[in-house]
């Protein structure tokens, strides 16, 4: 009787449990503090209890069908009090939270700094967690509305740290502080008089031949004269690809962040074989606004490279960015794939690879002509700079170069124990100055012969010198050993080609015939001729060569040395014996120089200043 009368109490409780809750069900979970969040967890489970008895005893019981009618009332005012304390504790992550976390990127209290970020109270994280552990051990784990706030608000938060790099990046920008300096101006100033305007004008007509004057003597002006506005606008064109690149890196190292946040909060929340699918759609737009940035920037820098311009070299910083974030990326994800990751971390590769290859064409198929007074071009100067700046990154170029036939090939040639990240910038080197000196010797065409020389000259001893500085030359020997002989040889065939240049006017001070003791009339008259055809192409060749520019000081003291040498002692010897021999009433009409107006004279070549 005691066991019946157990048994039947047992019962009669499941006859009653909906009567019993149905006020509690029906007002819904107080999530406000985990005892009353519990209570309603009780109820829940008391309700699934007796819809396991009745399913099981009695299922064409009137109560079942008024258990599950609460049951299911039940689980989605929980579901819905989820939602409501997931949007309330979730916020976007201000653009100065995400700087400080990525600061603090390769800390080891990166931890703590990751979880203070979150916007959880402690409160509402457990009440979450209560709720959602409850949901998913019902089979109804919150994946869906996890993925419905977290996803759009990390979004968000990377979307105001890309806006907020832009800003920054646009402030920085010398174009803006320009601008910034000028607005700042004071607008209510009077109107300049017509005598300052006239003051200011013939003052930067003074400036502008100084600057000329000292370019052309000191050999500092460096390819075509650019106007003030070009080159400043090419500065600002490569600070900003830099500063593009930087932010880009910065965008990915936050998306790293992020993903370990939403990981720690995804924890406990769903059951361990849902988080990779979790995790993958909440970093999903992540990932593709990422993606977008990095094609972006890819697609500036290729820009950049195909007009030979230094800020191509900054695609190579941001892939080793990258490169460098993917296994803290990879530890955010899991167990998410980091597929995603690894195949924008590949196409930034690619497009890296191919800038190198369209920096090459853009040096084969550059137009810029030469100065004309033959200074170093600006394509040698933007070469040397991009082969430096990429001497940085040699460790990520090595082995993305590694992977193209044609360079894996030329590698397996070259015999020694190289270090084999060097031995592929070296490659990528000759194959870039092999195309610039026929570059150059395709602009050195538009010259006549001695500027010819002379632009051939600057620009090969230019290499030289910035490869020594730079240290880039070691590296080249170990694709090229016999570079520097190479180039020492090509300077010393310029010099001569450049002697040679002055062959036409050597052969006015050459006899026909020897000078008899007594001057005949045509021996005069040869003399004359002589004279007349020196002095007049000495005058031009001097009018020309005085603005040649030779920007190194030693080459320029050589060159003026050779040149005394070549000239001085056949115009010596025939100013001699036109003095010892009258061959005019009037010699001084024909005779105009002497020996050391001569050598005077070639002091001052190369200097327009002199």
């Amino acid at each position: 009787m005691e066991r019946t009368v157990t048994a039947l109490d047992h019962v009669i409780n499941y006859y009653m449990v909906s009567r019993e809750l149905s006020d509690l069900i029906q007002a819904g979970p107080h999530t406000g503090s985990t005892e009353s969040l519990n209570m309603y967890l009780e109820a829940l489970d008391k309700l699934a209890e007796a819809q396991n008895y009745f399913n099981k005893n009695n299922p064409q019981s009137v109560e079942l069908e008024n258990i599950n009618q609460l049951y299911n009332a039940g689980v989605l005012k929980l579901e819905s009090a989820f939602e409501e304390l997931l949007s309330r504790n979730t916020r976007p992550l201000s653009p100065t939270a995400l700087m400080d976390m990525i600061a603090l990127e390769e800390d080891s209290s990166a931890d703590s700094v990751s979880v203070s970020g979150s916007s959880s109270s402690s409160g509402g994280a457990e009440a979450m967690r209560a709720a959602a552990a409850w949901l998913s051990a019902a089979g109804r784990a919150p994946a869906a509305p996890l993925v419905a706030v977290r996803a759009p608000a990390a979004l968000a938060s990377l979307q105001a740290f890309r806006d907020y790099l832009r800003s920054r990046s646009m402030a920085a920008s010398p174009l803006m502080r320009t601008k910034n300096m000028l607005n700042r101006a004071d607008s209510t100033q009077r109107r300049t008089s017509k005598i300052q305007k006239v003051l200011e004008k013939r003052a930067i007509n003074i400036m502008m031949k100084a600057s000329q004057t000292l370019e052309q003597s000191t050999g500092l002006a460096i390819g075509p004269r650019r106007s003030i506005s070009d080159a400043y606008s090419e500065e600002c064109t490569e600070a900003v690809d830099e500063r593009e690149a930087e932010a880009c890196g910065s965008l990915a190292a936050a998306l790293c962040r992020l993903a370990r946040r939403e990981q720690r909060h995804a924890l406990g929340l769903v059951p361990l074989p849902r988080l990779p699918a979790l995790l993958a759609a909440i970093m999903k737009d992540c990932l593709a606004l990422l993606a977008s940035e990095v094609e972006r920037v890819c697609t500036r820098c290729r820009k950049a490279a195909a007009r030979c311009g230094a800020g191509a070299a900054a695609v190579w910083s941001l892939h080793a960015r990258l490169q460098r974030l993917q296994p803290d990326m990879q530890r955010a994800l899991h167990p998410a794939s980091p597929a995603p990751y690894a195949a924008l971390l590949n196409t930034c590769q690619h497009h890296c690879v191919r800038s190198l290859e369209e920096w090459v064409e853009g040096v084969r198929s550059d137009g810029a002509a030469g100065a004309v007074d033959g200074t170093v071009h600006q394509l040698a100067a933007a070469a040397l700079a991009y082969c430096h700046a990429l001497s940085a990154h040699m460790q990520n170029i090595g082995p993305a170069l590694a992977t193209e036939a044609s360079y894996a090939r030329a590698a397996s040639q070259l015999t020694g124990g190289q270090d084999r990240n060097a031995l592929m910038l070296a490659l990528y080197m000759r194959k870039v100055l092999a195309q610039l000196n026929l570059s150059l010797r395709t602009k050195s065409e538009q010259y006549p012969d001695a500027l010819k020389a002379i632009f051939l000259l600057n620009n090969t001893l230019y290499l030289l010198q910035g490869l020594q500085r730079s240290g880039l030359l070691d590296v080249l020997m170990l694709a090229e050993p016999e570079c520097e002989a190479s180039y020492r040889d090509m300077i010393q065939d310029y010099k001569n080609a450049y002697v040679q240049s002055w062959n036409k006017l050597l052969s006015h001070l050459q006899l026909d015939e020897p000078l008899p003791a007594k001057l005949r009339d045509k021996d005069r008259q040869m003399l004359k001729d002589k004279f007349s055809s020196f002095n007049r192409e000495w005058e031009e060749t001097t009018r020309a060569q005085r603005s040649y520019s030779v920007p190194d000081a030693e080459l320029r003291e050589a060159l003026k040395r050779d040149n005394k040498q070549a000239i001085l002692p056949p115009y010596s010897s025939l100013h001699e014996r036109a003095l010892a021999t009258p061959f005019a009433k009037h010699p001084e009409k024909y005779v105009k120089y002497t020996p050391l107006q001569i050598a005077a004279q070639l002091d001052g070549y190369f200097d327009e200043a002199a």
